[in-house]
């Protein structure tokens, strides 16, 4: 009866690991337009998929972060005055897995990788037609997280919202897409 114990306890601790999140591409293309075709531009609020919506916390810093970094670039592109068309910037996380730092503390590495998908669509308000909506990964490992305590964890809901601000700022004078983010290592 031990051994089966053992057993079944060695499978969950060993299956808790596997973190099944990936992107669908390695390279965005690059928008239909450059965006500095636009002179307005219009940060909607973070949305989720069903499967993400599970982890409130993770959102919320990851709407916090895409607050920080984005809406300084952005609102330094808006034109003063009324006329001209807008951008509307819609980000919406698509899968994801946080493990938080208590997860980390009492689990470890055994509490398996972080990850989370995001896609950034960019749509024209008049028209409604996507401009472009590229999608952002970025994955931290579980034993990194286990060595900083939950830190790259944390690190990674930052590191999205980065992606996502570099893909805007090269797209804004030419169009020329840009990298998910995709980690070397989970190519």
């Amino acid at each position: 009866m031990k051994r089966y114990f053992l057993l079944l306890g060695m499978t969950v601790a060993l299956t808790a690991c596997v973190t099944n999140i990936k992107p669908d591409v390695t390279q965005n293309p690059p928008p239909s337009e450059r965006l500095a075709n636009f002179q307005h531009f219009k940060l909607l609020p973070l949305t989720a998929s069903a499967d993400a919506k599970g982890n409130a916390e993770a959102l919320q810093k990851i709407e916090g972060n895409l607050q920080t970094k984005l809406q300084p670039v952005i609102s330094g592109w808006d034109s003063q005055g009324t006329d001209g068309r807008t951008l509307q910037i819609e980000p919406v996380v698509t899968q994801l897995k946080f493990v938080t730092t208590a997860g980390r503390i009492w689990g470890g590495a055994f509490a398996g990788s972080s990850a989370v998908v995001m896609k950034l669509r960019l749509v024209d308000a008049s028209t409604g037609k996507v401009v472009a909506d590229p999608e952002f990964y970025q994955r931290a490992a579980a034993m990194g997280g286990a060595y900083s305590f939950g830190g790259s964890d944390v690190g990674m809901l930052d590191r999205i919202a980065t992606v996502s601000q570099e893909y805007l700022q090269h797209n804004y004078q030419q169009a020329v897409g840009g990298p998910t983010g995709l980690a070397a290592e989970a190519k």
